[in-house]
């Protein structure tokens, strides 16, 4: 029998294999999904979601300007009327075609989901729940040089 981190490990990259194939199914990648989702979510400037997801700017750059070509995302240049900023700065909205996907991708997310725990009890996904969240946390604990 394997040990809970081999296990852990497997489940990842089987999980990890099994969303991008969904996202790919719905024209996405999964960074494009979650991007989406945060735009929808109403975190539209580059400097938020940037923070929100951890990316420098040059990734999530390229990852909006795919979003903009594939009509997911309208972009509007903002003007500050006082010049403070001497950047650019733009805002993001999600366009009806971006709410459609993203729709789609989160109801297929959401039937596999349905699918993955469906011979499960109610008791056995909540203790799933706390078992995840203590290991999450333990995790978290521990240091690397």
């Amino acid at each position: 029998m394997k040990e809970p981190l081999d296990n852990l490990l497997d489940l990842q990259r089987e999980y990890q294999r099994f969303i991008q194939k969904l996202a790919k199914q719905n024209k996405l990648t999964v960074a494009e999904w979650q991007l989406l989702q945060r735009i929808s979510d109403g975190k539209n400037s580059q400097e938020i979601l940037a923070d929100e997801m951890q990316l420098d700017t040059s990734t999530l750059s390229r990852q909006l300007s795919k979003l903009t070509q594939k009509e997911y995302v309208s972009i509007t240049k903002v003007d500050h009327p006082k010049k403070v900023r001497t950047r650019k700065s733009y805002r993001y909205r999600i366009s009806e075609l971006g709410k459609s996907v993203l729709t789609q991708m989160n109801s297929d997310f959401d039937e596999f989901g349905n699918q993955v725990f469906a011979q499960w009890s109610l008791e056995e996904k909540n203790f799933l729940k706390i078992l995840i969240n203590r290991l999450t946390q333990s995790m978290r604990r521990v240091k690397l040089n």
